[in-house]
């Protein structure tokens, strides 16, 4: 596309064209007039010749300004709507892309260009390049122009050369002339990785009120009974065991029952705190304080099943507004689950990063294994509530920890390779000290 200089430029040149085209016919007609009357010997010939030849020149020499002023003002006005165009397309949030029948670039907006790394402007890549890279769209565009099958708000993911992904939602149409037939196909993308995470968390928000409704009448219905049962259990085993004092069995199966009730008491307290999380009591705090506690508990364990913790924390600008005890619960449901996935040992690796988004700065500490992985069918339903792979689990680890991250404000995303590991990485806003701390 042209800019308006251009046009105009294009559209003067048009016009000395066309003018000088008519020029030439002018003096070609004279000369033959000239001729003619030199040839007929009669004076009053040749003056009529004159007259007739001098109102042709002039009536053809107006035809010709007319013709030529309605000509340029009319590509300058067609100029300007294309240059308006362009700079409709361009300023759109929104990416368009334009093709031809052929499957040829004709148009690609700046928003596109950027979205799906192409050229802004001409020379475009070929048709097969563009689906090497862009396949899914590729065979939208593809099916558009072979069977005339349009697409509705279909998303699909991009993940550009620097590693990041995001949700983009095309539509496709066709684009016809004023006879209605089509000329070409128009594809319309928008970047909606926002509101699909968005979604995504009211979805969940939404599935964790069910469940903690749920949670909180179960949780009801069991305390009373099994407070019951603990009390009738003891009186009972202070009749019966003095009366068989010598029997180490009846000691044995007293203590697996007290142990289990007291299982299921910590089943209905998760249910509760489901159902109804405890009010925070923020603090000023480094964050890696409740990880090193939740360390230093779990160390005896890891050396035993020969898991090793190498961890990179700063000392420094890592404030936050935390809880300090429900983040312990956070990172102990976090690196259990790791010490977990590797049942034959490994490293559990734990960094911390500062960096500034959209005007806050977080505080991201990010725990990966060298364990089994999660199948990606089951990577998003890990935070779903009664949710679990273990056959001794309730699903309601996970749960709790994301909604406690998200009571700080926070969240917690999870990438997993099958056979490689999974990385677990939960971001918290920094405390304003931090932030200040950080831009110095």
């Amino acid at each position: 596309m042209l800019d308006s200089r251009k046009e105009a430029r294009l559209f003067g040149l048009r016009y000395r064209a066309i003018f000088v085209a008519l020029s030439i016919l002018g003096a070609a007609t004279t000369a033959v007039l000239l001729f003619l009357a030199e040839v007929s010997n009669s004076p009053e010939s040749h003056r009529t010749w004159v007259v007739s030849l001098t109102t042709l020149l002039c009536c053809l020499f107006a035809a010709a300004a007319w013709a030529a002023r309605w000509y340029f003002r009319v590509s300058k006005h067609l100029a300007e709507v294309r240059s308006a165009s362009k700079a409709i397309l361009e300023s759109l949030a929104g990416g368009v892309l334009s093709f031809d029948n052929e499957g040829r670039f004709q148009i690609v907006n700046r928003a596109a260009a950027r979205m799906l790394e192409l050229p802004a402007q001409a020379p475009y890549p070929s048709f097969d390049s563009f689906a090497m890279r862009h396949p899914h769209i590729a065979r939208q565009v593809t099916s558009a122009l072979a069977m005339e099958e349009y697409t509705q708000d279909s998303d699909t993911s991009l993940v550009n050369s620097a590693g990041q992904t995001s949700i983009v939602r095309t539509t496709v149409t066709a684009q016809r002339n004023e006879a209605g037939e089509r000329v070409g196909l128009i594809v319309i993308l928008k970047d909606v990785s926002a509101i699909v995470a968005l979604e995504q968390e009211l979805r969940k928000r939404d599935r964790l009120a069910a469940a903690g409704s749920l949670a909180a009448g179960v949780a009801h219905e069991i305390r009373n009974p099994l407070s019951a049962i603990d009390l009738n259990l003891r009186l009972l085993k202070s009749e019966v065991a003095p009366a068989l004092a010598g029997r180490q069995d009846v000691e044995e199966y007293f203590e697996i029952l007290f142990v289990e009730i007291a299982r299921l008491n910590r089943i209905t307290d998760s249910f509760l705190q489901l159902s109804k999380p405890d009010n925070l009591k923020k603090t000023k705090m480094q964050i890696h304080e409740p990880i090193l506690s939740v360390v230093r508990l779990l160390e005896p364990e890891a050396r035993a099943k020969g898991v090793r913790f190498r961890m990179a924390l700063s000392s420094e600008g890592s404030e936050i507004l935390g809880d300090a005890s429900k983040l312990e619960q956070v990172w102990l449901n976090i690196l259990i689950n790791a010490m977990q996935a590797m049942p034959d040992g490994g490293e559990v690796r734990i960094a911390e990063s500062l960096h500034v988004q959209e005007n806050q700065s977080w505080i991201a500490v990010a725990v990966e294994d060298s364990g089994v992985g999660i199948p990606p069918e089951y990577v998003d339903q890990l935070f779903d509530p009664y949710f679990t792979t273990r056959s001794d689990g309730t699903g309601l680890g996970l749960a709790i920890a994301d909604r406690i991250v998200a009571d700080h404000g926070g969240t917690i995303t999870v990438e997993s390779t099958p056979g490689q590991g999974t990385r677990m990485t939960v971001r918290i806003p920094a405390a304003p000290q931090a932030a200040w701390r950080s831009a110095q």
